[in-house]
């Protein structure tokens, strides 16, 4: 019954007229600099188009306030050269983006949702199930790793921190809310790391720290990527010292600024937006080819609003030539039979 529910509630939506849906399904320790980077990929996409193209990106219900108050905090922690006070959100956050062409109204509705590691966990099950059917509905899965962690003291906060072994089995544990998805592994503030030319050296990190993971997504038609975000730009990672925090990780990462009159200046945020167009359209592609009728019934629905709005799509192929792949630290680590890049 849930199949055949699934494929009426596709067709039902069709009928309707329903605004297609992309979503981003977020995870990872609070205080990494997920909203930090969602700030810069809107503040961004407002100044500019979606780079060679002409999609733009605009918030939507309320998010638009609420990012650009996000942004000035931002501003003002480099120019005060303490980011130390930037908030940390233990509960799930949702943003709602508007995806459309110039000179159009917006086409498509992107949602990116933030759970926090203690979700994957919780003892309620609403929690887990929230998870769960949000993630069995996105097309991208992004786990942000918060990079000094991963890097400094030979890694030995690394799991504590970036709850590499929960999220690990919660994937392995959901394989059909994964199977035949894109994720990104997202190291974020990684300024020192470029500055000191050392990218490379955080992709291999990644790699070697989800082993596990990569490994189950060979076998499940999972294609991951390294994909690292300059979160700030004028801030970069100096050393870790006692946190005080008997519940927590027993060293906490410290700041300094990168110049004398350091800038809020990040670097490659649009990336996993470029990733997630990009392999939407190797999905309609791919759909195309295959001889069944599939039953994925948000991305059936976005499939049949790229037959009809060719335009779209072609804007959508446009941004392939901008995604940086294989160098800056920008690596597959997995590939599946639908994406392709370069």
């Amino acid at each position: 019954m849930e199949l055949f529910d699934k494929i009426g509630r596709a067709i039902a939506q069709r009928a309707a007229g329903v605004t297609p849906t992309l979503s981003i399904c977020m995870m990872g320790p609070r205080s990494v600099g997920k909203t930090t980077v969602l700030t810069s990929i809107f503040h961004e996409s407002q100044s500019q188009i979606c780079e060679g193209s002409s999609i733009y990106l605009k918030a939507l219900d309320g998010n638009t306030r609420m990012l650009n108050d996000y942004h000035t905090m931002l501003v003002d922690a480099v120019a005060k050269k303490n980011a130390s006070n930037l908030p940390a959100s233990s509960t799930v956050s949702e943003f709602q983006f508007g995806l459309g062409l110039v000179g159009r109204k917006e086409s498509v509705k992107l949602t990116i949702r933030d759970f926090p590691g203690e979700y994957l966990t919780s003892a309620l099950k609403s929690d887990r199930e929230d998870v769960y059917n949000f993630m069995a509905n996105a097309t991208v899965i992004l786990i942000a790793i918060d990079t000094p962690y991963l890097m400094e003291k030979e890694g030995r906060y690394n799991n504590d921190k970036n709850k590499i072994d929960i999220v690990t089995h919660y994937l392995r544990d959901n394989v059909s809310a994964v199977k035949d998805k894109l994720v990104l592994f997202v190291p974020l503030k990684c300024e020192r790391y470029l500055h000191d030319g050392r990218l490379a050296q955080v992709s291999e990190k990644v790699k070697e720290a989800y082993a596990d993971l990569t490994d189950f997504f060979g076998k499940n038609n999972i294609a991951s990527f390294v994909t690292p975000i300059i979160t700030l730009g004028g801030i970069e990672f100096d050393h870790m010292e006692q946190s005080g925090d008997a519940g927590g990780v027993p060293e906490m990462s410290v700041f300094r600024p990168w110049a004398a009159k350091p800038e809020y200046k990040p670097l490659f945020c649009p990336q996993p937006l470029y990733y997630l167009l990009t392999y939407v359209a190797n999905y309609y592609e791919w759909k195309k080819k295959q001889k069944k009728k599939l039953l994925d019934s948000f991305m059936e629905t976005f499939s049949s609003f790229l037959k009809k709005d060719t335009k779209f799509y072609e804007e959508m192929k446009k941004l392939t030539r901008f995604v940086i792949y294989d160098k800056n630290g920008f690596v597959p680590i997995t590939t599946n039979s639908i994406i392709k890049i370069n």
